[in-house]
Formats: C-alpha cells, sequence, structure tokens
C-alpha cells in the first residue's frame, strides 16, 4: 500500500513551495463558502428586513455564539500550540473541547427549533431556520474535519510539516465558527 501511495506521489512529504500553494487553494476554497451566507443574508433582507421576532429566544442565541466564539478561540490556539511545541496530546484535547463546543452550539440551536420560539410560517422564521440550518451544515462538516484532525494527530508522529491535517481542519472550524456569529448578528442585531 505504500508504495502505492509513494508512486501516486501522496506519501511525500510537503515542501515549503508545495506547503504554501495547498495552504492558498484551501483557504481559497474556505473563502468561496462565504457565498451562500451572502445570499442568505440578503434573502433574509428581502424577506424579512431588519425585523426580528419578539418570539425568538435572544438569549440561546447569545449563548450558541458565545460557545462558537469560545470554540474559535480553543481552536486557534492550536495553530500556536502546533508551531511551538508540537505536542500532540495537548493538540487533540484541545482540539476535543473546540469539537465539544461546536456540538454544544448546534444542540442548543437545535434546542431553539424543538421550543418553537420562532414561527417557521412566518418570513422571519424561514430564514432563521435557513440560516441556522446552514450554520448546522458547515458545523458538522467542520467537526468531521475537527475528528480527522485529532484521529491524525493520535495516530501518527506529526512534524511541523505534516500538521497540514490539523492546520486544515482549524481554519475551516474558525471559518464557520465565524459564520456562525455573523449568522447571529445578521439574525438578531441587524
Amino acid at each position: 500500500m505504500s508504495s502505492q501511495l509513494e508512486q501516486l506521489g501522496l506519501e511525500k512529504e510537503l515542501t515549503p513551495r508545495n506547503y504554501r500553494a495547498v495552504r492558498f487553494g484551501f483557504l481559497f476554497f474556505v473563502a468561496t463558502q462565504i457565498v451562500p451566507y451572502v445570499v442568505l443574508y440578503e434573502a433574509k433582507y428581502v424577506y424579512a428586513g431588519s425585523y426580528v421576532s419578539p418570539r425568538a429566544s435572544q438569549i440561546l442565541g447569545v449563548v450558541t455564539a458565545a460557545l462558537m466564539l469560545l470554540s474559535l478561540i480553543v481552536a486557534w490556539g492550536v495553530m500556536r500550540l502546533s508551531r511551538e511545541s508540537g505536542d500532540q496530546q495537548a493538540i487533540r484535547s484541545r482540539l476535543k473541547v473546540a469539537a465539544v463546543l461546536g456540538i454544544f452550539a448546534i444542540l442548543t440551536t437545535f434546542y431553539q427549533w424543538s421550543g418553537r420560539y420562532t414561527s417557521p410560517q412566518s418570513r422571519f422564521g424561514e430564514m432563521f431556520f435557513a440560516i441556522t440550518g446552514a450554520d448546522i451544515v458547515y458545523a458538522v462538516v467542520g467537526l468531521i474535519m475537527l475528528w480527522a484532525a485529532i484521529s491524525r494527530a493520535g495516530r501518527i508522529n506529526l512534524k511541523p510539516e505534516k500538521y497540514w491535517t490539523v492546520e486544515a481542519g482549524v481554519y475551516f472550524w474558525v471559518f464557520v465558527a465565524l459564520a456562525w456569529i455573523a449568522s447571529w448578528i445578521v439574525v438578531y442585531l441587524l
């Protein structure tokens, strides 16, 4: 199996130039994921304007955004930790904390949905469920990427040039957290 991977060029170390190209390509991909959010935010203003339902739970919205902000801070700390010390146990434990905070944010949103604080039949409700649904879809993808980074950090001895899995997972998770916070601002404040 290893020789097959080597023939395909998949077992090679990333050179600094290739590493920059891979990072640029991935960050470009992440940046393109802003488009669905821009469309959803525009649709919110077309359909509901700046109206916020008085039944919308501002407190649950703040709790969810705060959980994602904490998750973002923890995940971003992993980047610094991976570059400075490379302590795999600390990296794995912090990624797990970031993932658990993300799971709690998802569960808080599900609780908000189940409580029917906002009617899905209103214009505000339609956009609320569409925007928070997009947040959850992206968060699930981000959690899968964090899980991959956690499992990879546990299976192999990561050298600084092999931290790409961790770095990619963190970059995507930071995007997810920032998008979730922006969604909270759009849905509840603007």
